[in-house]
């Protein structure tokens, strides 16, 4: 019966989740959109009467170790799934209804993930309860970063995507390659152009002669890079030690360092092929060495760092922390 109960709301949130991609596929059909939205709520609210755990879990993770403080073990067994669904009923409706908006965003499916986490959140065993707590944590710090953040500072400020995205990328990530390569005696220059037309972050230099420009957009920014970790590093980190002290601000505050100095390293070697070897060159080393330069550094980083937080914690992994065992 549980189970039945789960495959009614997840099949009621995939037809609330449907809605929103058939609205910015250009399908526009509102009436179809309406009634897959209110079907998917009828399946979600007959749904809740099936997902009562007859009996406890024998092992739980930290998001339901959180949610117990204020409710049973047993009715978070109904509030986190629904939780899931009231995420993705309400972006769906704000985005359809209230905000009219026909264009697929990067946000919309970071929502819908982790709206579907949730609502997936027990349908594994609960031997994995770590691991979906940091599925869902994961998902839930994108969403903080690249949906409220942004969002927020767009409604605060008035500015468009393109010109919050353009500004950041240009004193973040163009000021400081083009500033390090004049260091290292590399004659280039870094232009904003806020027309609207193509990207605006582009660095010029010049190879045999010939004036070559290279378009900085937001996939080779580092801004996406920089919130990818940091969600990643708090997820794991909470889950691993479920909590937040001075070591790891310490190493997440590395962390971003170690991210946004990856990036620009990355930059500085790829336009430096760039001046000597041409654009062809330069589009190898972006399109297959930079990654790996960038996926080096966070890997020494991230095996570092977690050896210095085991050893802050006096524990080894595979048993449990004090904190783990108190919570």
């Amino acid at each position: 019966m549980i189970l039945k109960g789960e495959w009614l709301l997840l099949l009621g949130s995939m037809l609330v989740a449907g809605a929103l991609y058939n609205h910015y596929m250009g399908h526009s059909a509102l009436l179809v959109e309406l009634i897959m939205v209110a079907a998917g709520c009828v399946l979600a609210i007959y749904s809740t009467k099936m997902l009562a755990v007859p009996e406890d879990e024998r092992a739980h993770g930290l998001l339901v170790d959180i949610l117990s403080r204020f409710m049973s073990k047993e009715r978070c067994r109904t509030v986190i799934p629904m939780m899931g669904f009231l995420l993705l009923f309400t972006w769906s409706t704000w985005k359809i209804i209230v905000n009219g908006e026909t264009n697929l965003q990067m946000e919309d499916f970071i929502v819908t993930l982790l709206g579907m986490s949730l609502v997936v959140y027990y349908s594994g065993p609960s031997a994995f309860a770590d691991v979906k707590d940091f599925v869902v944590l994961y998902l839930m710090f994108l969403t903080v970063v690249f949906v409220v953040i942004w969002r927020t500072y767009y409604i605060v400020t008035g500015e468009s995507h393109y010109e919050i995205t353009a500004y950041a990328e240009f004193y973040f990530v163009t000021l400081p390659v083009v500033t390090l390569l004049d260091l290292l005696g590399f004659h280039v220059t870094a232009i904003l152009e806020l027309d609207g037309v193509g990207l605006a972050n582009i660095i010029e230099y010049v190879h045999d002669d010939r004036l070559l420009r290279l378009g900085i957009g937001v996939g080779c920014s580092g801004l996406y890079s920089a919130g990818l970790f940091f969600s990643a590093f708090l997820a794991f980190v909470l889950t691993r030690y479920r909590k937040l002290d001075a070591n790891i601000g310490i190493g997440l505050g590395i962390g971003l360092l170690v991210t946004w100095a990856s990036n620009i390293i990355r930059m500085i070697i790829t336009i430096m092929v760039g001046i000597a070897y041409g654009h062809p060159a330069l589009a190898f080393v972006h399109g297959y060495i930079g990654i790996l330069i960038f996926v080096a550094c966070i890997t020494v980083f991230w095996i570092l760092i977690v050896r210095w937080l085991d050893k802050k914690e006096k524990t080894v992994p595979g048993q449990e922390t004090p904190s783990a065992t108190a919570a």
